[in-house]
């Protein structure tokens, strides 16, 4: 099944108008023409009020959320020409930093960090990363965090050119098969070659599985070195030695062959949406599959996954 990416744009009446086709149609173009273009499936809404976001995140179930408009904070500094920043409303509070949508009439409609972090906390298990490419959108990034692995904010108000360069720069790191982190950073360096000077303005803020995940390798890493892959010749098995060790057992997973993983997965079958689809970054499957195994829902998972991988690994 490809990961679903939900393309959400606001453009409200009084507020300045944006090239939102424009960076809807170079996400769409390459992701047509990348390498993994049968991975990818986007869907797009436009001119979103709040029920609008709750209802496509019921239908869609996506991988990847990405809003596209205007965000806003009372903040001083220079601000592009063509920003996408809208200046505060009276009822918004100052230096919040909300996003911008629609109202039922088509006008601006604020959106408090931490309602749109306790909606999709609520879609979790499904959601990868969000994108909210609008200014200011930074404090929204840091709400989101708490529930979502990867999200992609603004620090400061980002031109209109500059967010467009971003995005498809972005997808075309994702279309490749690359991680986030890589397209993040791809990203960024395509507002640079545009010699937009804008490449700082997107950030990356990592959510608690992301950095479980970077904790656990660290850790490892400082041991015993973990090698090019599983280690062989165990301990009078005559196969693979299944380590004990939680920690070593997480890096285990990571190195083990996609063919071998892929068995791993079938024969402890969880749940749809507790393990990203087989063709996401193991850094983001085995996060998932250690914490479905370590919920209350499941009696004595990771003592089920060594048995699993004795069966597979050492079959008799």
């Amino acid at each position: 099944m490809p990961r679903k990416i939900l393309f959400l744009a606001a453009n409200p009446f009084g507020t300045s108008r944006l090239r939102l086709d424009e960076e809807l149609r170079g996400i769409d173009e390459g992701l047509r023409l990348c390498q993994r273009r049968q991975d990818f499936e986007l869907v797009q809404r436009w001119a979103v009020r709040p029920q609008d976001i709750r209802r496509a995140l019921l239908d869609e179930n996506p991988a990847i959320i990405h809003f596209s408009g205007h965000g806003d904070i009372t903040a001083g500094g220079s601000t592009p020409t063509d920003a996408r920043k809208f200046t505060p409303v009276d009822n918004v509070s100052d230096s919040t930093g909300h996003l911008i949508v629609e109202d039922n009439q088509g006008n601006p409609k604020p959106i408090e960090p931490t309602a749109l972090a306790n909606l999709f906390e609520l879609f979790a298990e499904h959601l990868e990363c969000v994108v909210l490419n609008a200014c200011y959108s930074k404090a929204q990034a840091e709400a989101i965090a708490a529930h979502i692995p990867y999200v992609i904010g603004t620090q400061q108000a980002i031109g209109d050119r500059a967010a467009i360069e971003f995005a498809v720069g972005f997808y075309d790191g994702l279309g490749a098969g690359r991680p986030i982190e890589f397209a993040f950073k791809l990203g960024r360096s395509a507002i640079e070659m545009e010699g937009l000077n804008e490449q700082l303005t997107p950030i990356l803020v990592k959510g608690n599985a992301a950095l479980r995940h970077a904790d656990q390798t660290t850790v490892f890493n400082q041991g015993e070195p973990s090698g090019s892959g599983p280690s062989f010749g165990g301990e009078g098995t005559g196969g693979v030695t299944i380590p004990q060790d939680r920690i070593k057992l997480y890096q285990f997973l990571m190195d083990l062959p996609d063919a071998q993983f892929e068995q791993v997965i079938n024969a402890l079958k969880p749940p749809r949406g507790n393990v990203p689809p087989s063709h996401a970054p193991r850094g983001q499957r085995v996060p998932a599959l250690f914490e479905w195994l370590e919920s209350p829902l499941v009696t004595d998972g990771i003592e089920t996954l060594r048995t699993k991988l004795r069966e597979i690994l050492n079959p008799q």
